[in-house]
């Protein structure tokens, strides 16, 4: 297979800072050439804009834009757009790169991603990366992605969630979205508790993008940042959750999000995303 790697070293607009620095340390760690000895064809770009220190806002969007591109090329030259992200919003870009109108969402993630502007304690934009891959805010600047088709909420999946906002919880429950917890999968196990979401997801979608955020590692096995959460999944529950999407969808592309290497001391975080992307 052809891998295309897209490095997309940004954190809410700035490039190289906390969460930024995460896809230039995958790249560092050698995850092109652990990709090569699998016998894939691998190429590296490193996405660059323009910064706005003034409107960090303008400085997201313009990242997916060119995202967008990216992947659409990768795709059109007949690669696997692998994305390297500091953000869980860069799913946008990723999305409106695959421009397919049936497509599925399985995401990762300890937190919900799913606020609005409207429900946001903080205000904090990665948390509504979800919501924006929906379509469901900031619509004028989603307008402006090109090929965007917002994710129905029975296409999505979302896998590990343990820490998210009441307001959130409740818009999970009106947008049909699949919630598989991090509580479930720890008492009756991966298999079990995501067979039923994931033959839900095959009767609207057979290709999927998946999207891990690092944090749905449990910090005590690798913290991937400071705002991480406990009561997480092993390395292992993760793999076993990747083989389940391997046998029933077609992966389409995949993200590896939001891992700060400044928390991630030991370096367990890095080697996690390196195995979950021989996936």
């Amino acid at each position: 297979m052809s891998v295309q790697i897209i490095q997309v070293p940004y954190d809410s607009g700035h490039r190289g800072i906390r969460l930024g620095k995460g896809p230039l340390r995958f790249v560092d760690q050698g995850i092109a050439r652990m990709l090569r000895g699998r016998r894939h064809r691998v190429d590296v770009e490193c996405l660059e804009v323009e910064t706005d220190l003034m409107n960090p806002i303008k400085t997201v969007f313009e990242v997916n834009r060119l995202l967008a591109k990216q992947v659409k090329f990768a795709l059109e030259s007949g690669k696997f757009p692998l994305v390297l992200a500091g953000n869980c919003n860069n799913c946008v870009g990723t999305i409106a790169g695959l421009h397919q109108a049936d497509l599925g969402v399985i995401w990762f993630d300890a937190h919900g991603d799913f606020n609005t502007p409207e429900t946001s304690y903080s205000g904090y934009l990665d948390g509504m990366a979800l919501a924006l891959a929906t379509g469901d805010c900031w619509q004028g600047l989603l307008d402006t992605i090109p090929d965007f088709i917002p994710i129905a909420g029975n296409h999505i999946v979302h896998i590990g969630g343990r820490a998210l906002d009441p307001k959130e919880s409740a818009r999970f429950s009106s947008a049909g979205i699949s919630l598989v917890d991090s509580k479930s999968l720890q008492a009756i196990g991966i298999h079990q508790s995501l067979e039923a979401a994931f033959l839900n997801l095959s009767h609207h979608a057979d290709k999927v993008y998946v999207h891990i955020d690092m944090d749905i590692v449990d910090p005590v096995v690798a913290r991937s940042k400071s705002f991480a959460p406990t009561g997480g999944l092993t390395v292992e529950q993760v793999v076993e959750a990747l083989q389940m999407i391997k046998e029933n969808f077609s992966i389409r592309a995949g993200t590896i999000a939001a891992c700060d290497p400044d928390s991630d001391r030991e370096g367990r975080a890095i080697k996690a995303g390196l195995t979950f992307a021989q996936f």
